[in-house]
């Protein structure tokens, strides 16, 4: 008897130390779960680890992949063993966190795009163009209304056979590119491969390195980030902002120079005189619109309206300010189109040379159609369509058209874009103010830098082909 209930006890002893091995196992197992995934949270990413720049959590809340997680696209979709040892490549970064370091600008451990922006984005799927329409403000008394459409050519699929067109024709292309900055703002040496393996490689004298040194630079393969940067933590500028505020009815169009009142306090908002922590810059920012309010007694429809003026500027100026002295939106290129930062511009301005001596294409429609104009005032562009009945002549192909389209003017180009008149205040299609009626980055379209051609001008308009009456109206 006494064996007996000695096995009996050893086998319940066993057994309680087999349950609670098991529990055990299941706490850890539960408990190691919950924090791998806490570890690969939004709230982890931004507040434990990179609370070095507060401000991303928000602006990636305003994103367009605002319901992506940080690590889809820092780490990548990928399996849990890989992400664990992925993961350990980054401690390098918590020294940094420690001690402290400079406020990172750019990323630079993003597993590649190919990897993970088309773990969504078929990179296949067949894109139709994109219709965009934005509202600009003038900063005269009435604020005055521009309406600006512009057709963007996204681009076709077929995307590894190089049949795409468009915008992403780019990424369909075996190109690589060396950079001389970390945020990819200059460019000087650029290559293609074509499918039967012919290579053509440009180079920009300009960007103030050599030919051999370009040659040397790191190439890397153009990708959707190269040109979408920004889709993860957008920071606008505070003008179109207001503008966008404007056209939603957040401010109201109706009190006297809005806009230029807007941006008066967008310029005095410097990144020297608004740093600090939210409540600290909040105190700041309420101080600067406060300054610039009208003074004395108001109807309370004009008070409701400045009440509404402040917050949306208080709003407007905090999502555009930083913590960080010398840090603004101006810190961080959106490439994604060429208006307030190159982007486009890095490789098609002209200068990007090869063997020939010819540059890379600079032709506008190559992108999206001519900008549509409509201003408040009655002032207007032609319409950007133009019939398809004419096709364009081989000038229009030429790899610096847009450089000298000005001087290669004559009497033909009326039958597709109507009257010839220079400038830039709109009213027919040479004197687009989306084009010439502003300064863009890394590039001069400047209408009055070199007169027109007259000679050419005056030659008499050659017989127009079967509708070609039809064809110019429709142009005009």
């Amino acid at each position: 008897m006494r064996i007996r209930m000695g096995r009996r006890h050893l086998m319940l002893g066993m057994a309680t130390t087999l349950l609670v091995g098991l529990v055990a196992a299941g706490v850890l197992a539960v408990g190691g779960i919950t924090a791998w995934e806490y570890s690969n949270s939004n709230a982890f990413c931004t507040n434990m680890c990179h609370a070095v720049h507060p401000e991303e959590p928000k602006a990636h809340a305003q994103s367009s992949h605002g319901r992506v997680q940080c690590v889809e696209c820092h780490m990548g979709r990928l399996g849990t063993l890989h992400l664990m040892a992925l993961k350990m490549t980054h401690v390098n970064e918590l020294w940094g966190m420690i001690v402290g370091y400079e406020r990172p600008t750019h990323g630079h451990t993003m597993r590649p795009a190919r990897d993970n922006c088309e773990g969504c984005h078929l990179p296949s799927l067949r894109h139709s163009d994109t219709v965009r329409l934005k509202f600009r403000y003038a900063d005269d008394p009435k604020s005055t209304e521009t309406r600006y459409k512009l057709t963007l050519h996204t681009g076709a699929g077929e995307a590894r056979e190089g049949n795409s067109k468009g915008i992403h024709w780019h990424v369909a292309q075996d190109m690589t590119y060396g950079a001389l900055d970390a945020q990819k703002q200059k460019i000087p040496w650029i290559q293609v491969k074509d499918a039967d393996g012919k290579v053509r490689t440009w180079f920009d004298a300009t960007d103030g390195v050599s030919r051999q040194d370009a040659d040397k630079l790191p190439k890397q393969r153009l990708e959707c980030a190269d040109c979408h940067n920004a889709v993860g933590h957008p920071f606008a500028n505070p003008a179109d902002s207001v503008d966008h505020a404007i056209q939603e009815g957040a401010i109201d169009r109706s009190l006297p120079s809005i806009k230029a009142r807007a941006l008066a306090i967008i310029a005095a908002a410097t990144p020297e005189v608004v740093a600090g922590d939210e409540q600290a810059r909040g105190a700041i920012i309420d101080k600067l619109i406060a300054d610039a309010a009208p003074k004395g007694e108001m109807k309370p429809e004009v008070k409701a309206a400045e009440a509404s003026f402040a917050k949306e500027m208080r709003r407007i100026l905090l999502t555009t300010s930083f913590a960080a002295k010398g840090i603004s939106w101006k810190s961080f290129p959106d490439n994604a189109g060429h208006k307030n930062f190159p982007g486009c511009f890095r490789c098609h301005d002209g200068k990007h040379l090869d063997a020939k001596g010819e540059a890379i294409r600079l032709q506008c429609t190559l992108c999206h159609a001519l900008p549509e104009v409509v201003r408040e005032d009655g002032a207007r562009t032609v319409a950007s369509t133009v019939s398809p009945d004419l096709e364009p002549p081989p000038s229009h192909a030429e790899p610096n058209f847009m450089h000298d389209h000005r001087s290669k003017m004559d009497s033909s180009c009326t039958m597709c874009h109507g009257p010839i008149k220079f400038g830039k205040d709109g009213g027919a299609f040479c004197s687009n103010p989306a084009c010439h009626g502003r300064k863009w980055p890394n590039m001069n379209l400047d209408a009055e830098a070199a007169p027109p051609n007259k000679a050419a001008l005056a030659v008499p308009l050659p017989a127009a082909p079967a509708g070609g009456e039809r064809v110019a109206a429709a142009a005009r």
